[in-house]
């Protein structure tokens, strides 16, 4: 029987193929990269069934008295303010113990599992400008500052929904089908669940952490790979985004963040659109390391019970995010989550110097003058999809 052929939604019987060969793998004499950590003990490294018993660690509930203090914040903030990016934790004013609150989860995101989940909003009593302000309102107390979340360097929000007539090349971040494993290349990615489909369409999470202590125990082979130079194909006009020059896997000297992964499937292996020819073609074993991070991701994946209204923080430099694909139940497209980027400069998790120019791009000015012009896309516009920086 031939090996089933890779593809960026892994079918069953390619990840059970991947299982049994890992089943019957001679143990490989070989140690982890140079100055790479043999094993990271930090509560960011967890298995589903671990995290899962500690929801009061991940999960805040908003009472009555906290969502009038959000609404009330809102009122004051749209008669103050008519620019979005005026938004910060002054002048979207919540009482000082709320704030506090707030401000402490930031402690669970970059020091605990690494991610938080609020509930308690209804986005449904908001208009869609309404539901951006709440949002990023809060959002400001907890991370306070915003990151891109375009190529350009110019739109802070992205509405992650299905296009009723998209092209068949869409990229599947913004149709109905799985997400595997990725990050997001940003420091803490942000949802707000403004409706979720009628079935299916969860979001799960993973802890790299956990995936690169297995890999160094029984695969450090694939840590070697992931340590080396990649080819991320953008699969869009390179004048527009070119090819990614990559390191998958980077070791970096802080006690805070041992290791840096970047990674998604889509870059080497696409979906409907075909890597570029012209690229060098994903070699064997970089494909045998996209497996092993999809497939041990999922074994120790934890599925968020997201509802409607949630806000949901992750940690982009210690998890990874996939989602299940959905059915919408009709033909008008239901599901939309509003995605941002953020970060808590307190925290003083460090990057590479080879990478600083690109932290700069998300999380910087983007004017000569050194000012910071940012672009609310109130509501998804067909086309807006091929301006995220990552797709899947």
């Amino acid at each position: 029987m031939e090996n089933p052929v890779p593809s960026y939604v892994p079918s069953d019987i390619y990840t059970k193929h991947f299982w049994e060969k890992e089943a019957i793998r001679e143990k490989v004499d070989l140690k982890v990269p140079d100055g790479f950590p043999s094993v990271i003990d930090s509560e960011l490294a967890w298995t589903g069934t671990e995290v899962e018993a500690k929801e009061s660690t991940w999960r805040l509930d908003l009472n009555d008295e906290e969502i009038a203090a959000i609404d009330a914040a809102l009122a004051k903030f749209e008669a103050n303010h008519d620019d979005l990016s005026d938004l910060s934790s002054s002048t979207f004013e919540l009482p000082a113990a709320f704030s506090q609150r707030l401000r402490k989860l930031s402690d669970q995101i970059y020091k605990g599992v690494g991610f938080q989940l609020i509930r308690g909003l209804d986005p449904s009593k908001y208009t869609a400008k309404q539901s951006l302000i709440v949002y990023a309102g809060v959002c400001s107390h907890v991370c306070p500052q915003r990151g891109f979340v375009d190529v350009q360097a110019k739109g802070v929000v992205v509405n992650v929904q299905s296009e009723d007539n998209g092209p068949a090349t869409t990229a599947p971040a913004f149709t109905n089908v799985p997400l595997s494993f990725h990050t997001d290349n940003c420091e803490v990615m942000a949802f707000f669940y403004m409706e979720p489909a009628p079935s299916g369409g969860e979001t799960i999470l993973s802890s790299l952490w956990q995936t690169y202590n297995e890999l160094a125990a029984n695969r450090p082979d694939v840590l070697h790979t992931l340590a080396k130079p990649w080819i991320f194909d953008s699969f869009k006009s390179y004048d527009f985004q070119p090819p990614r020059h990559v390191q998958p896997l980077r070791k970096l000297d802080s006690d805070k963040l041992p290791i840096l992964f970047r990674f998604s499937r889509y870059g080497i292996l696409g979906w409907q659109r075909t890597r570029n020819p012209d690229l060098p073609a994903p070699t064997e074993a970089q494909i045998e390391a996209a497996d092993a991070i999809q497939f041990i991701a999922m074994k120790n994946a934890f599925k968020l019970p997201a509802k409607k209204g949630d806000l949901l923080f992750a940690n982009d430099m210690a998890l990874v995010h996939a989602r299940e694909g959905f059915d919408e139940g009709g033909d008008v497209m239901k599901r939309h989550l509003i995605k941002m980027h953020f970060r808590d400069p307190e925290q003083g998790w460090g990057i590479p110097a080879s990478l600083e120019n690109e932290w700069k791009t998300v999380y910087s000015s983007n004017e000569p003058d050194g000012s910071r012009k940012e672009t609310w896309n109130i509501f998804h516009e067909p086309g807006l999809e091929e301006q995220s920086s990552v797709n899947g």
